[in-house]
């Protein structure tokens, strides 16, 4: 066993599920750049249609744009942080829907749309590890601890955006929306992850940026619920949450026999 300290909290784990986006890696530096190209091929769908984005368009992603309509922040509560990629489509969809187009046709055209940001982000978009999260890993690893990803983003990009940060092979699991029936905030990824690395939810911490994180944490009887906070967005911790921190460097990870 060994005890994760933060702060005044502290308790007892065998393993750690981590959020992805926002929490393994620095959000803006792979959604920024997606939700970019996502509302530059909508707008060019719309437009075959006759049709414009509506004005201050980042809301029905869930971003803030700047005058040149460049991505510089999200709303943690918005779609982009806490949904997932098949709702994104639905978003999106809904617009070019309202047009005339039929909802069969708006889903397809829309899905190549959130295809080809997939593909460009891979190519493009320099993906930055969170500060100080690789030498945490390191620190769990060496003390034992099973490791797993929880993500609201599907299994398959999660694991090429973890391999191109140089952090995959960290990890025991890679859990993502696609692999359960109910995604955040109900308990279905917990419950999957913790099966695929051999252990119960009261063994595990959660770490994550969002209120779902937590909520999907606490529901699945997970022992810890910590809430990272690097862009000193909270002054106050979101409901659910056990311990905020501001960095990884606020755990401390302690062997327990």
């Amino acid at each position: 066993m060994v005890e994760i300290i933060v702060g005044e909290k502290r308790a007892q784990v065998r393993g750690i599920l981590f959020d992805k986006d926002g929490t393994l890696l620095q959000f803006i530096s792979l959604w920024g750049s997606w939700a970019e190209t996502v509302l530059d091929g909508l707008e060019r769908e719309l437009r075959l249609e006759g049709a414009e984005l509506p004005e201050g368009p980042g809301y029905l992603l869930g971003v803030f744009l700047n005058e040149k309509r460049q991505v510089t922040a999200h709303d943690r509560f918005g779609p982009l942080a806490m949904g997932s990629p098949s709702q994104m489509i639905g978003i999106a969809a809904y617009y070019l829907y309202r047009t005339g187009v039929p909802w069969n046709e708006a889903t397809r055209r829309v899905t190549a749309v959130v295809e080809h940001a997939n593909e460009e982000i891979l190519k493009k978009a320099d993906i930055r590890p969170v500060e100080g999260v690789v030498s945490f890993l390191e620190r769990c690893k060496a003390l034992g601890l099973r490791l797993a990803v929880v993500t609201a983003d599907d299994k398959r990009p999660s694991e090429q955006h973890l391999t191109k940060m140089g952090i995959r092979h960290f990890f025991d699991a890679v859990v993502g929306d696609d692999c359960v029936e109910h995604g955040k905030p109900f308990p279905d990824m917990v419950e999957l992850a913790c099966r695929e690395i051999g252990l119960e939810p009261n063994e595990v911490a959660v770490i994550g940026d969002s209120v779902g994180d937590m909520e999907m944490g606490q529901s699945a009887g997970a022992v810890l619920q910590i809430f990272i906070d690097e862009e000193l967005r909270f002054e106050e911790p979101p409901a659910c949450t056990d311990a905020m921190i501001r960095s990884f460097h606020d755990i401390e990870l302690q062997a327990r026999t």
